[in-house]
């Protein structure tokens, strides 16, 4: 008797699940310009923003992807790739939940070489190709600013210039109308990192740094919330100093 039940209670079981299962969402394909390529994504039909499914930026020169990555209702999930554009080589790789890195992260260089490879879970650095040189850096002791040479300077994820080939492909861009705006910027940026991994003040070498850039400059700087890596002096971590070397003049273009 239980043995004749049994077909039944499954096909119930399985009914049941049919039943209660979620439906695929209904989406719809865009294909927008963006720097230096073509992004192509899904967003939700019922409402037309939000991003779901894969995310993929094509190069529109080489015809390479740029990034491939993956959203789950307008929030970054799954593994992320970034590669440089007009070769092969990784910019970076690694995991999303709900728009948070998590887990180890790999960060190289344009010639492929690993720069940085860090724990997102754990907050700890991996590996740092800066590491263990006799450079010296600008370190703030006691609120005194001294010479040192670190054990590990502090850096930008993925190395300080991407950030400055970001910022200064930015502020070309915002002079598209009238190239001839763009003048010529040679400046070396102080940008403090403190030991908790936030950005601390500015300084530039130079104090006629043209307003637009520096407004442009600053934005893009304060919008890099987690992507620091805070110096280390003897084992412990310390507030420093990094510098961003910016020139752009006229004849550049981003394209």
């Amino acid at each position: 008797m239980k043995l004749k039940r049994l077909p039944i209670l499954l096909c119930l079981t399985f009914c049941i699940s049919l039943a209660t299962a979620q439906k695929p969402e209904k989406v719809k394909k865009v294909t927008e310009k963006v720097s230096f390529g073509t992004a192509t994504y899904q967003v939700l039909k019922s409402d037309k923003i939000t991003k779901h499914g894969t995310y993929k930026i094509m190069d529109y020169i080489y015809k390479q992807p740029l990034v491939v990555g993956t959203y789950l209702y307008g929030e970054k999930n799954g593994v992320w790739k970034a590669w440089y554009a007009g070769t092969n080589h990784l910019k970076n790789e690694g995991t999303y939940k709900a728009n948070k890195k998590v887990g180890i992260w790999k960060y190289y260089d344009y010639f492929g070489v690993l720069l940085h490879s860090y724990n997102h879970d754990t907050d700890t650095l991996i590996f740092s190709s800066a590491c263990g040189t006799d450079t010296k850096y600008e370190v703030l002791v006691d609120g005194k600013s001294v010479w040192k040479t670190l054990d590990c300077p502090p850096a930008y994820f993925g190395g300080i210039s991407n950030l400055n080939i970001d910022i200064t492909n930015t502020y070309i861009n915002s002079k598209k109308e009238n190239t001839n705006a763009v003048g010529a910027i040679y400046a070396d940026i102080s940008i403090l990192v403190k030991k908790d991994g936030t950005v601390g003040d500015l300084r530039a070498n130079e104090p006629l740094l043209n307003q637009d850039f520096r407004i442009i400059l600053e934005d893009k700087i304060n919008n890099t919330k987690g992507e620091w890596l805070p110096a280390e002096l003897d084992g412990e971590k310390v507030d420093a100093y990094v510098v961003l070397k910016s020139v752009v003049s006229s004849y550049q273009t981003s394209d």
